[in-house]
């Protein structure tokens, strides 16, 4: 059996080794002394806690999952012996009720009753953990399992090849000090089963703006190791990130575009262990949130069945998420009142890099109402984006790559108030007009909402668009940018 591990010190702010046994130094446990009657501590929220999860098979037919929570607040938080859940989706066998959940079934006493159990009280930088287990193996032909996609509860855990079927009511515990016992002490580690990271996970920028998709690059810290998946075939991996309000997931992570993946990402070149590949991050699908977001990225260490599933991990990556609208903005020229800005990172880019767009919109002094798509139902269709050669010309789509995003709208409209900045991320290679050739470009983007002055509501609401309507003005703005050889020449 393979066994991994990493030992986070106290203070750290790292994620705790979701995947590997917990080597913890005995400070770090939360001894049953803090489990008390009365405290001036407020309860825990999300916010305080970095949750991780195990998963174990057994002893005999059960398979349990830990959460353990870490205290990352300044002040010491209380967890209520109260929770509701877990959920699961699905919920239920079709046709049939849902698994019940039990609570506390284990300190239950012969006459159906549970001791009284008082509040756990969390320091900083302890832990403490929650279990949910079930029973994997049917008592008989009446009972149909279920098969879990993903899960809630101190986190969302979307991992259908880790989550083993549920065949009984659910076990729910409660908050326990220290991580889950699982763990292995401290004590019997040893050199070579600390140095566990076998992934290195970066970014091209360490901050990204509201509303912006990008990919997380993954690749083997030292390409010769040899991992269960180390081969042609397509990796199995899984993201965790943590948002700034708390909020945790565990998600599956394919790449984008590997040569032993059935599937690419179009646009993007089929990549291998050596290269290394791209990881969708989750912006604007899975999370969401300005602040700190942490990730890290997961591969199966041995087999799914053992006892308790053990991982190869990746460093933690720190990626802030930042409001694009503090972005300073050159603005193009007004338009009967309005205004439009493209801002990009930089003036050159390599071949095949994204150029990502900060686009942003003000009515500044607009003499009617305006009104067009809702940047926030329907952000694919707010602005026109277009690429100019050199000599003024339009690219053509066979001197672009082609798009690889689908931007998913409702068709809702808007009005436009004034002295509101309205922030819109975009890259040319999402939107289809990356040039595939070095040169000189000028990237175009184009406003034209509509005079809304037939709207005889007083609110500012949705409104359909008039088969006959035209734009109250068309506002405009460009930025010109080089684009280079992949190895850094103009010409190639």
């Amino acid at each position: 059996m393979i066994r991994l591990g990493r030992f986070r010190p106290a203070g750290a702010t790292g994620f705790l080794g979701i995947c590997c046994l917990f080597f913890l130094s005995p400070s770090s446990y939360a001894q049953d002394t803090t489990r008390t009657g009365s405290t001036n501590a407020p309860p825990c929220k999300v916010a305080d806690l970095e949750t991780s999860v195990q998963f174990i098979n057994g002893p005999g037919n059960y398979f349990t999952v830990a959460f353990n929570m870490r205290n990352i607040s300044d002040h010491s938080c209380v967890q209520d012996g109260t929770l509701y859940g877990p959920s699961f989706a699905p919920d239920r066998v079709p046709g049939e009720k849902p698994f019940a959940l039990c609570y506390y079934c284990e300190e239950r006493l012969p006459n159906g009753q549970h001791p009284a159990a008082s509040p756990l009280t969390l320091d900083p930088d302890q832990l403490s953990h929650l279990t949910f287990r079930w029973k994997v193996v049917a008592p008989d032909e009446t009972v149909q399992c279920l098969h879990p996609n993903w899960m809630t509860g101190p986190m969302q855990v979307e991992a259908p090849a880790l989550l083993k079927k549920i065949c009984s009511d659910i076990d729910v515990g409660r908050y326990g000090p220290g991580p889950f016992r699982g763990s292995a002490p401290m004590e019997d580690q040893t050199p070579d089963e600390g140095q566990t990271q076998l992934f290195e996970l970066t970014s091209d920028r360490s901050i990204y703006y509201e509303g912006e998709s990008f990919y997380l690059h993954a690749s083997l810290v030292e390409p010769s190791t040899p991992t269960p998946s180390n081969t042609d075939s397509c990796p199995a991996l899984y993201l965790w990130e943590r948002s700034p309000d708390g909020g945790t997931r565990f998600d599956p992570a394919v790449p984008a575009a590997f040569k032993g993946c059935g599937t690419l990402v179009l646009g993007m070149e089929p990549s291998d262990w050596q290269s290394g590949f791209e990881l969708d991050s989750g912006a604007r699908s899975r999370w969401g949130g300005l602040g700190e977001h942490t990730f890290e990225i997961f591969q199966v260490a041995g087999s799914p069945d053992d006892g308790q599933i053990h991982f190869f991990h990746s460093n933690i990556l720190h990626i802030q998420i930042a409001d694009a609208s503090i972005i300073p903005r050159k603005w193009g020229p007004m338009a009967k009142g309005l205004a439009v800005d493209v801002t990009v990172d930089k003036d050159t880019f390599r071949l095949g890099e994204d150029v990502p767009l900060h686009i942003a919109l003000e009515n500044f002094d607009a003499t009617a109402p305006v009104y067009g798509p809702d940047p926030a139902m329907d952000p694919c269709s707010v602005v026109g984006i277009e690429v100019h050669g050199a000599g003024g010309e339009t690219l053509s789509m066979y001197e672009r790559f082609p798009d690889h995003f689908v931007c998913m709208g409702h068709g809702a409209s808007s009005r436009y108030l004034k002295g509101k900045v309205i922030p819109l991320e975009r890259t040319l290679d999402s939107e289809g007009w990356l040039p595939n050739h070095p040169g000189i470009y000028t990237v175009v983007v184009t406003w034209a909402p509509w005079d809304d002055s037939k709207n005889e509501s007083t609110v500012p609401g949705i409104r359909a668009l008039g088969p006959d309507e035209k734009p109250y003005a068309i506002a405009r703005s460009s930025t010109t940018i080089l684009i280079v050889g992949r190895d850094g020449s103009p010409s190639k």
